[in-house]
């Protein structure tokens, strides 16, 4: 008898090749969401521990109820592995108090749940965002080497969904590089407004007890404190930011997404998906359906409907401690970073169809403008003059159904005197370098231009900016691990005074 678990039925047909790991992975995170609270819960426990240190270390508590309350939520985060009902902070402290005894509530001393649940959120919250830009430096990585072995790859450029004039693939992956650098720029500012403490705010008024905010701040690798009491308690606006840089990378990768779905389809065939990347259908036995693409553009909505209920659970509420604002939930953070490996998996394996492109060039008229920008040149034309003479060619051409590659200097003779009411000529190795797609790209030499060597010019400084990214990122996580072996060490020193 076959065991359900060891295959995989849903892949069958032209979808036989098992799922690509990070779609497996962005399922798996999808089935089974954490509560906010179970994923931040480390958190939590981190701030117990920094907090009844720094409590013993002013004098408030004494070292050794400071070392048995450190041992006993150690203990208490354990339980919590196999019992999650243990996470709310009451529950923690109650179990805390039930280890250890009644020196557990001391552990509370100067502080609320309202300063311990925003400094629990932040510590989240920032390690998320590394999380997701870890994410975007693998994805851009991909998409650059990508774009580096298809500078040649010569292609139709669309606006409107109408050919418009001719690229490289090459150059489109390099506008979603710079797209995502952007968006790596955007959580970088939102770490620095995220990672800062508002512990010892207290429910929202401080504490009567002479705390040390800056040591608390230091034991848990936070770059600064959120000086006011009543904001530290009151502000979201970090998260909120959050929300809406998740939701502007999520709407890039959807228009991704929705350009390779149309370009894979039967009429564009521009490229094919890996099947790893694809489904097929129960009744057409033909079908390999990019549904990845699809599902991404359909989380992208999820996202952006994330970013709406956080900022309109803030309207119109009370500047303070609050419970009726929305969180943005781990499964959230999950789909982004989930989504962003598979469209780095699926640009990876894509499979440009070279010939097709090609013959779709020859079939359209996107080297038109080049064609216009020619008599410019040669006769001193408006660019406007120039333009309604190459409309009034492709129109005749269309009608007599030619191909952009069959038009004729004595086409453009005559439609000169048509628009002009004089003839302009123009020679027939003008006329062929003009309407040639690959001179067309290899002319756009400019900064920021299709032409190979600009576009390499734009992998090389978007390399060198993925290099300042990954030193920041380097950086903000050793600071955090820093700090965490701080607080071990000072709780080290704590047990043998």
């Amino acid at each position: 008898m076959v065991n359900p678990k060891s295959e995989d039925w849903e892949r069958f047909g032209r979808a036989s090749k098992s799922s690509a790991s990070s779609i497996v992975e962005l399922n798996q995170w999808r089935s089974n969401p954490h509560s906010f609270e179970n994923a931040s819960y480390y958190g939590q426990i981190l701030i117990h521990r920094a907090h009844t240190l720094m409590l013993a270390e002013e004098e408030i508590i004494s070292k050794e109820d400071a070392n048995q309350i450190i041992k006993g939520i150690k203990m208490v985060e354990q339980y919590a592995e196999n019992n999650p009902k243990l996470v709310e902070y009451m529950s923690t402290e109650t179990a805390l108090i039930n280890e250890i005894g009644d020196i557990g509530g001391k552990m509370h001393i100067g502080r609320s749940r309202n300063d311990l649940g925003h400094t629990q959120r932040r510590i989240y919250y920032r390690d998320q965002i590394n999380r997701v830009i870890e994410s975007i430096i693998e994805f851009r990585e991909k998409l650059l080497l990508s774009a580096e072995v298809n500078l040649d790859t010569i292609m139709p450029g669309y606006t409107h969904w109408r050919q418009a004039q001719p690229i490289s693939l090459a150059h489109y992956l390099m506008g979603h590089v710079e797209a995502a650098g952007r968006s790596v720029h955007r959580l970088e500012d939102i770490y620095k407004r995220t990672n800062i403490s508002p512990l010892g705010s207290a429910a929202f008024a401080g504490t009567g007890w002479p705390v040390n905010r800056y040591r608390t701040m230091e034991l848990l690798g936070f770059d600064g404190l959120l000086v006011n009491s009543h904001d530290g308690v009151a502000t979201i606006d970090y998260y909120m930011e959050l929300s809406a840089a998740l939701a502007i990378h999520m709407s890039n990768l959807s228009r991704l997404a929705e350009d390779l779905q149309i370009w894979s389809s039967d009429e564009f065939k521009l490229i094919d998906l890996n099947e790893a990347y694809a489904g097929t259908s129960s009744i057409m036995p033909q079908k390999k359906n990019p549904l990845i693409l699809e599902k991404v553009k359909s989380y992208t909505a999820e996202c952006i409907g994330a970013m709406v209920s956080v900022f309109t659970s803030m309207k119109g509420t009370s500047y303070t401690n609050i419970v009726d604002r929305t969180m943005l939930e781990p499964v959230i953070i999950d789909t982004v970073v989930g989504s962003t490996n598979v469209m780095s998996g699926v640009v990876q394996t894509l499979v440009p169809l070279k010939d097709n492109m090609r013959q779709s060039l020859r079939e359209g008229f996107s080297t038109m403008t080049d064609l216009a920008d020619s008599l410019v040149r040669i006769h001193n034309l408006s660019f406007r003059q120039a333009h309604d003479i190459i409309v009034y060619v492709t129109i005749e051409a269309l009608k007599e159904g030619k191909k952009a590659e069959d038009i004729t200097s004595e086409m453009i003779t005559h439609a000169a005197e048509q628009v002009l009411k004089q003839p302009l000529t123009i020679t027939n190795d003008l006329l062929k370098q003009a309407i040639d797609p690959i001179l067309n790209v290899k002319r756009r030499k400019a900064t920021g231009g299709p032409a190979p060597e600009s576009v390499q010019k734009m992998i090389q400084n978007q390399r060198k900016q993925l290099g300042e990214e990954k030193k920041k990122q380097f950086e903000r996580i050793t600071h955090i691990e820093e700090a965490i072996i701080l607080l071990s060490k000072a709780e080290y020193s704590l047990s043998n005074q």
